[in-house]
């Protein structure tokens, strides 16, 4: 690894000292000084927004750019190094950025140059507020930033051999595709790809590879987002290679319409994965290119934003568009904790200078402790917003000791949410059209509901409802749309399609489980785990068709077993495979994989809902996902102004505490002020 030729300095060197800065608006650049034509360190200079300098910005992580178990992370551990300045001074920086300012320097990249650790005196809580709270100038001022994601390594070589070599063909496929289907999308677990494509199935190393550069830090930095959102150019550095920011956008936009995520070795061991690496920075892409057409103010996302904050006011655009960037901020990293939604205040401001009105936000203010600052930030967002959505981000405490109260957020905490109240009003507005001062509830408690996902769990938990839902529906579509809260492929409800996708999940999920199952009441383990879908299935024609048949399911299960067998006879040295084995092994695999391929549109959308939520039935006949800390005796509550009913948690003073947004099928489109008369009643969270 190269290192600063700076990096042991003299022995009479001492600590930078900084000059306070002329005006709110002027910052300081680095600049590499000269002597003779030969760099011999570097200068600082200060310079006024106002004036329209010509700079770049660095946009880079502070500390270790790879991912945590990266083999070549142990350089950047617990390492600083010092680089010169004029009169014997020198300042220590990371690991991470001697790298940087090196590569630059043999890449010939000149110019004055806006790096956070260098150009604010990071000492000064003072400045740093103040510089804190222009950064969103001073990243879209910029003539041009760089993003640097760190040295070459293993996981970059990958990516870079699958953008040069796989990438074009895929582009050319993909492009010739959806100009027949918007919706198209593919699978790399299906064979007829690679046929297509001319191309062998590619091996799981690469996409393991692959998921790795996309774990680097610099992804998953929560100031990152407003460093590209608001840049005016961008260019990508990683070790001496340079990546075009378009052609990363298109990487990521083809693996998001794929099932990519489903290859990697990690996924295949824990069903808890919620975030897909580079997903986030998806997020990041979508606000960057809706900034350059207007904003909140462009058409279509203006459209959205009064959807979802019930409201056309400059301040309900702000709001609704705040709403959902906690969102995006949610799932990234910052090692203040206070920075989660400090760094949105950049964008905030700009938003606010387009529509000239004041930001609601506080300025940034590192004094105050994160709970100050988080209940600050939410106090402003729920005054100001016409729709409850703050609510719906609160994760779900299983503490019994939570750092914040129920309705404060902690966003400091990754958490994946799932219901459609994130999306347009039109997907969920369970109170419809209803804003009263007070908060009506349906006082619907929650019976204790069943964990996981075991479908015939699920069937026990529909068998104990009433024969007829409040729906109208068969129960076997009410339990397909309640697992994946009757949202699918971006629509909602789902489409009716989607039932499809369901049974073949199940046909594949319990064909699975019956591998090593083991019977505890002696009746035979396919007959114990199948007895409550079938008595499901035999309730109407329409279930029927719904539910995969114990012979189906059994049929499955050996099909497994022979492709169990015939690996387990490749990977041994005795055990080698006829010709004829091995062509009937590869005709039953790609058979089994062109089916499975259609559970797709259910399975994802099945993890995305149950990674944090559990069935649950309530007293009153409805089914629904609640949290996972949900209790017996928890109620149903319709808040004023809410998108998706609430599970409540009473208090022995008479206040509640708020568990978490939920779904209940039947109640989520304001059927419930429909079907009977509600009890309006004032609601204290704690």
């Amino acid at each position: 690894m190269h290192t600063s030729k700076y990096e042991n300095c003299e022995q009479g060197t001492h600590e930078l000292q900084y000059q306070q800065l002329p005006s709110p608006s002027h910052i300081r650049l680095l600049r590499i000084a000269s002597k003779d034509g030969k760099e011999v360190g570097y200068e600082m200079v200060t310079v006024d927004l106002a004036s329209r300098p010509t700079y770049n910005a660095l946009s880079y992580t502070w500390g270790n750019p790879l991912p945590p178990s990266d083999p070549g992370n142990e350089p950047y551990i617990n390492r600083l190094s010092r680089i010169l300045f004029g009169h014997g001074q020198s300042l220590s920086i990371g690991q991470n950025l001697i790298t940087a300012l090196c590569r630059f320097q043999e890449l010939g990249i000149r110019g004055d140059i806006w790096i956070d650790a260098i150009c604010i005196n990071q000492m000064d809580i003072e400045e740093r507020n103040a510089q804190v709270a222009i950064m969103g100038d001073i990243y879209a001022n910029a003539e041009k930033v760089t993003v640097w994601l760190g040295d070459d390594g293993w996981d970059s070589q990958v990516a870079f051999v699958f953008l040069d070599q796989f990438m074009p063909k895929l582009e050319d496929l993909i492009e010739s595709e959806r100009g027949k289907d918007k919706k198209f999308s593919y699978s790399f677990a299906d064979p007829r790809l690679y046929d297509r494509l001319g191309e062998a199935m590619i091996p799981q190393e690469v996409f393991d590879g692959l998921a790795s550069f996309l774990e680097r830090a610099w992804f998953q930095r929560a100031w990152t987002f407003q460093e590209i959102v608001l840049a005016r150019q961008v260019d990508v550095v990683c070790g001496t290679r340079y990546i075009d920011w378009d052609r990363l956008e298109n990487l990521l936009r083809l693996l998001e319409l794929s099932d990519w995520d489903m290859k990697l070795s990690r996924f295949q061991d824990n069903s808890k994965i919620q975030q897909v690496p580079g997903r986030m920075i998806l997020s990041t892409m979508v606000y960057r290119m809706h900034i350059g057409r207007g904003g909140p103010h462009e058409p279509g996302q203006r459209e959205y934003l009064e959807q979802i904050s019930a409201g056309s006011k400059a301040i309900d655009l702000l709001m609704g568009e705040l709403n959902t960037l906690l969102y995006s901020m949610r799932c990234r990293k910052a090692t203040d904790l206070r920075d989660h939604l400090y760094a949105l205040y950049g964008i905030a401001s700009r938003f606010c200078q387009q529509a000239d009105i004041a930001n609601p936000l506080a300025v940034p203010d590192y004094h105050g402790t994160v709970k100050q600052t988080y209940m600050k930030y939410c106090r402003a967002i729920v005054e100001k917003s016409n729709t409850l959505l703050l609510p719906s981000k609160v994760e779900d405490r299983l503490d019994e000791s939570p750092q914040f109260p129920s309705w404060v957020p902690d966003f400091s905490q990754d958490w994946t949410i799932a219901l459609p109240s994130t999306g347009s009003g039109k997907y969920c507005d369970a109170t419809k059209g209803c804003r009263p001062h007070s908060l009506p509830s349906p006082n619907d408690d929650f019976e204790l509901g069943r964990g996981g996902i075991p479908f015939t769990k699920c069937a026990e938990t529909l068998l104990e409802l009433p024969t007829k839902y409040a729906t109208g529906q068969d129960r076997a579509e009410v339990l397909w749309r309640t697992l994946i809260a009757d949202q699918a492929q971006d629509r909602c409800p789902a489409p009716p399609e989607i039932a499809d996708a369901f049974r073949e999940h199940m046909l594949m999920h319990n064909s699975m489980a019956m591998l090593n199952t083991k019977s505890a009441s002696g009746k035979g383990p396919e007959l114990e785990r199948h007895e409550p879908l079938a008595q499901l299935a035999a309730l109407t024609p329409e279930a029927s068709r719904m539910i995969p048949s114990l012979a189906e399911i059994l049929e499955r299960k050996e099909i497994y077993v022979e492709i169990q067998a015939l690996r387990k006879l490749e990977g041994t040295e005795e055990g080698s495979m006829t010709q004829d084995q091995i062509q009937r092994g590869n005709t039953i695999l790609q058979a089994v994989l062109t089916e499975e391929v259609k559970a797709l549109p259910f399975a994802r959308q099945l993890s995305a809902i149950f990674n944090t939520k559990r069935l649950v039935a309530t007293s009153k006949g409805f089914v629904g996902a609640a949290p996972l800390s949900t209790r017996e005796g928890d109620q149903i509550y319709l808040l004023s102004r809410g998108r998706v009913p609430f599970v409540l948690r009473a208090r022995s003073d008479g206040s509640h505490t708020l568990v978490g947004e939920s779904y209940v099928h039947g109640i989520m489109r304001g059927e419930a002020f429909q079907r009977e008369q509600l009890v309006a009643s004032p609601v204290t969270l704690v």
